[in-house]
């Protein structure tokens, strides 16, 4: 039953599977990289590797979104796995923890925080997936009614 609140813990927030087993450290490695990945980690990547173009910023995003994934998808099964051989487990302490790993991560996708970290304006704009409402969409079509 450890096994799969762990498991519950860490889709939802990972890190806090960990901490619920009691790999604190752990823990709080994966939930400072899953809260700060994107906004934090992200563009001080483009300003130490100095990528320029936006063909490199592309790249440089395709990249760091499949170590991104596979860093969650480690925290998963690692806390599911570790999940059924603990005995003492702390779910307060994991509650709390996935609460703070959530808050914190809605509250940094900010576009100022992006663009100071990574020392340039308009990058945002690239990574972001531009979507339309149905309405802008007939507009642009010319199908309106």
């Amino acid at each position: 039953m450890n096994g799969f609140l762990a498991l519950l813990l860490s889709m939802i927030a990972p890190g806090s599977g960990q901490i619920f087993n009691g790999d604190y450290w752990l823990g709080a490695a994966l939930g400072v990289m899953f809260s700060l990945g994107k906004t934090a980690l992200l563009p001080l990547m483009v300003r130490a590797f100095k990528v320029r173009s936006e063909e490199g910023i592309l790249k440089l995003f395709y990249w760091f979104n499949w170590l991104y994934s596979l860093c969650v998808l480690f925290a998963i099964v690692q806390a599911t796995a570790r999940g059924f051989s603990v005995s003492i487990v702390h779910p307060w302490t994991a509650v709390l923890c996935a609460f703070m790993i959530v808050s914190v991560y809605r509250n940094t996708h900010k576009e100022i925080l992006f663009s100071a970290l990574c020392g340039r304006r308009g990058l945002y704009q690239i990574l972001l997936p531009v979507r339309k409402s149905p309405s802008e969409s007939q507009a642009s079509d010319g199908k309106t009614k």
